[in-house]
């Protein structure tokens, strides 16, 4: 039988070199169990059960009994390590064991511990526990727990260890690497087996073929234009893969549109590859490769992805499927204190150790692939949310206090001796920030419920830093009760101190202290809006009222802005932050920019963007000028391509696309739509200029390039085609929008393409207030009302397939879930006193007041509903109400 091997660290063994500075133990065929009840102990664990310190006692030991090195070690293990017990044993503690006698396989307490079960090793994560550890842990310490939550979830161990037992699973992760990884998992954990089992085919046969996919996919370049923001000339990935990384982005997005499970699970498997393709490594931390560790690059990214897939397929195939869907409450753990009281009975986490890692500089590679990182400064501003635990995430702006007198020590050693005058800094925002974290636990835990907290020391400069037991002083000075200190692992600094880690566990206090919620600011105002509707009385009420540039360009749908007028001045005072994550065309951030404040709007369609763009930011008229004798020249010096000429053909919804223009005008709208791909509307001139083309695309007055249609809707055209100049007609367009101006308190606000249930970008934060109206329930399609400016925008005849499914419109069909993503987010961003305004349809298929007051029940207090006729709902001859038989305002906070 072959022999098994443990090494065993001596910082006095002879060798020459650090590296080599082990004993090898052998371990022959009578020896398995004695080998694995060692081999996952560190070399510290180990040298204490042999009971030497140093390789020269060890020797001196041997020597005097006249044996073998080999032989006197294994004889001295066999003597002090305990016969191992049954999986009942290692995991069922009774109440009334002694807390010195609870123990835990220290190998659980590790990311290994869980090697080889489904889900665990989708994407290596070393810092984290595993599945039996969770198992372990509520035996011991909440065998009657039903409701668990997790503030520092990972990758999700805990969560759906707590779901898979069908208990009620809360977490929070801030990074949204980990936040998409749990999600993936858990979607998956609550799908019906026979729907896996035919989701692990798609994915194998996607698996085999994602080489060829990829390959014939354009590359994605806002992903491209997002790695130069963020990295700059940082060359991460080596020969073509960066341009493989963009392809397979691209390909992802289009299987997004069709089976978004199939897209978010390729995404893991992409973002699992990632590093091992890259120029890159982990070693503790993200660092270059060196050496000989270059010769360990995958070269193609699309194979590897393709191989994790096939690995996920298999995964799928054996796992059992759980009615409990684990819920991401917040990101932050510290902002928990802003969502509604969950009354959880038992806490697990391992909250980060204070070990100098830089989390989120860690997976930066996967943030950017998956779109969190869009410019240098993300990465930054995740660092200043998270808990203090690296050296980098030390900012000027972070300065802290010191929450008790053993930190207040601490810091004061580390002032006097640290190497780098950062680590007192980070100490002490640690212990801060952690101090923050029990604050907000202790506002969801039931009366007496359990926390249990997986954690180590550290130690810098020569200076110990008991974590554990810092953290158990300020659990204590916060009401709760430490009643365990179990050690799990131990090991040694660099500089040889001891160190351990720690399975903390304590009880809330009996009784909370409960806050009563303070008056809104906004209360009259909001009374007064409900009493006299003033969007529908004079002068508000004309159809023409407003800023003219809400005119910039037509839109179906569009709220009146009369309407966001008063909304936003109900909710938002000047120098206030607003998001509205359903923007369109910008009337309500427009409104908001108006009354001087700080605005963001988020859209999907391609053109909507930079209508909202070109009203938010203000363009020079000298750079709309420069850009349109830049067009005119494109225009003069090209002739459309045949395979442009047939690509408009197969565009056909009201009309036949090109039947709705002249010959040669639409020849000069082909070339403009060319011209606007290869430069896109991104600076406010291109968005000014842009917009204006979007709107006299098609009418029925002359200012249109068409024939006699419709500007809000381009139904089928009627009379003569006529040639009209396209340059022209802009020309006179734009000379309109620059005869009015903004107000001196004018803020300038910003339209971002973005998936409003996606992950946020991270500079939407410290919000006052959240206004939108989502699209109706069973009312307008939007892609459809708009289809002639959509293609104008770059939409092909697939594009109009695929694309709308990604549409909330489409999704909220399915149920109303897909919410909880925007009003998680929108109660995490808001700042303590928030508002959440949300303007909605109510039809007879479809009361969405109801359905998402109860959707938005974990995170919001529902302040009021407030329902409005429709009646008054009249744009340019068209009704937009549809279905709907009201208009209600759900107001959260």
């Amino acid at each position: 039988m072959q022999q098994r091997f443990k090494s065993i660290y001596f910082a006095d063994h002879p060798s020459g070199s650090t590296k080599r500075r082990h004993l090898k133990l052998a371990f022959g065929a009578g020896d398995v169990d004695l080998f694995h009840a060692v081999s996952r102990l560190s070399s510290e664990e180990v040298r204490n059960l042999l009971g030497f310190g140093s390789f020269s006692a060890l020797t001196a030991g041997a020597t005097a009994e006249r044996a073998s090195l080999n032989a006197f070690c294994l004889r001295r293990l066999r003597q002090s390590t305990p016969a191992p017990r049954d999986d009942a044993q290692l995991n069922l503690f009774p109440a009334e064991i002694e807390p010195r006698e609870l123990r835990f396989d220290p190998i659980q307490a590790t990311y290994r511990g869980g090697v080889n079960e489904p889900l665990h090793d989708w994407y290596p994560y070393l810092e984290g526990y595993s599945p039996e550890f969770v198992k372990s842990v509520i035996r011991s310490f909440a065998p009657t727990a039903t409701r668990v939550l997790d503030p520092f979830a990972g990758t999700g161990t805990t969560p759906l260890t707590v779901a898979r037992a069908n208990l009620r699973s809360f977490y929070c992760e801030l990074n949204p690497l980990l936040q998409f990884l749990v999600d993936t998992k858990a979607k998956l954990l609550t799908m019906p087996r026979q729907d896996r089992i035919r989701l692990a085919g798609r994915v194998s046969r996607l698996a085999g073929d994602l080489p060829a996919l990829v390959a014939s996919h354009e590359p994605d370049q806002r992903l491209g234009s997002a790695y130069d923001a963020t990295f700059g000339d940082s060359v991460f990935f080596p020969g073509d893969t960066l341009e493989s990384c963009f392809k397979l982005r691209s390909l992802i997005d289009a299987v997004a549109c069709r089976d978004p499970i199939l897209a978010s699970l390729t995404s893991v498997a992409a973002v699992a590859s990632l590093v091992p393709c890259s120029n890159l490594m982990r070693r503790g931390d993200l660092r270059f490769r060196r050496g000989d560790e270059r010769k360990s690059v995958i070269a193609d990214i699309a194979q590897e992805t393709g191989s994790r897939l096939q690995i996920m397929a298999q995964d799928m195939v054996r796992l059992s499927t759980t009615r409990n869907t684990p819920l991401l409450v917040a990101g932050d753990a510290k902002r928990l204190i802003r969502v509604a009281d969950l009354g959880v009975d038992a806490i697990v986490t391992s909250p980060p150790y204070l070990n100098g890692t830089n989390y989120y500089r860690n997976t930066k590679i996967e943030l950017w692939f998956l779109r969190v990182l869009l410019s240098g400064r993300d990465l930054a501003s995740l660092r200043r949310r998270t808990v203090t635990a690296g050296i980098n995430d030390v900012t000027s702006d972070r300065q802290s206090e010191p929450v008790s007198r053993s930190v207040e020590e601490v810091v004061r050693l580390l002032d006097d001796r640290a190497y780098d005058r950062r680590i007192p800094r980070m100490v002490l925002n640690y212990f801060a920030d952690m101090n923050k974290v029990f604050a907000a636990l202790l506002h969801h835990a039931a009366a007496a419920a359990t926390l249990v907290i997986d954690i180590g020391d550290s130690a810098y400069a020569g200076v110990r830093v008991d974590t554990p037991q810092i953290l158990a002083d300020l659990l204590g000075a916060g009401g709760w009760s430490v009643n365990h200190e179990i050690t799990v692992r131990q090991r040694l600094s660099r500089d040889g101190q001891p160190l351990r880690q720690v399975v903390l566990a304590a009880i809330a206090p009996a009784r909370k202290r409960r806050l009563a919620p303070t008056e809104p600011w906004w209360r009259s105002s909001w009374i007064r809006f409900q009493q006299e509707i003033p969007h529908q009385r004079p002068p508000y009420s004309k159809r023409n009222w407003g800023n003219p540039l809400h005119s910039l360009c037509s839109y179906q749908g569009k709220m009146k802005p009369a309407l966001a007028h008063h909304l936003v001045r109900t909710f938002v005072r000047p120098g206030d932050r607003l998001l509205d994550p359903f923007g369109g065309v910008g009337t309500i951030p427009f409104e908001a920019a108006l009354h001087g404040a700080a605005t963001w709007c988020f859209d999907l369609s391609p053109a909507t963007i930079p209508v909202a763009a070109a009203k938010l930011r203000p363009a020079s008229k000298d750079e709309c000028e420069r850009l349109i004798r830049e067009l005119e020249s494109f225009i003069g010096s090209n002739l459309p391509t045949s395979a442009e000429q047939s690509d408009a053909e197969s565009i056909q919804f009201n009309g036949r696309l090109p039947s709705y223009f002249h010959m040669k005008t639409f020849s000069e709208i082909l070339l403009a739509r060319r011209f606007f791909q290869k430069k896109p509307p991104d600076a406010a001139a291109a968005a000014l200029v842009f917009s204006c083309l979007l709107h006299v695309l098609h009418g029925n007055r002359p200012y249109a390039l068409s024939r006699r249609s419709h500007p809000i809707t381009p139904f089928a055209p009627t009379g003569d085609a006529e040639y009209k100049s396209l340059v022209d007609k802009l020309t006179r367009k734009i000379e309109r929008c620059f005869t009015s101006e903004r107000p001196a308190n004018f803020v300038a606000g910003k339209a971002m393409y973005q998936d409003a249930t996606g992950i946020w970008p991270q500079e939407v934060d410290h919000l006052d207030a959240v206004i939108t109206s989502p699209p109706f329930f069973d009312s307008t399609r939007f892609y459809l009302a708009n289809w002639m400016r959509l293609w104008f925008s770059g939409w092909t005849s697939q594009d109009f397939k695929e694309r709308p499914h990604a549409f909330i419109d489409e999704r909220q069909k399915q149920g109303f879930e897909v919410y909880q993503p925007i009003i998680r987010q929108a109660r995490e961003r808001l700042k303590p006193g928030g508002v959440c305004v949300l303007h909605l349809g109510r039809s007879r298929k479809c009361d969405m007041a109801e359905e998402l007051a109860a959707v938005a029940a974990p995170w919001f207090r529902n302040i009021d509903v407030f329902a409005e006729s429709v009646e008054h709902c009249e744009s340019h001859g068209i009704r937009d109400k549809g279905t709907v038989v009201e208009h209600t305002y759900l107001v959260l906070s």
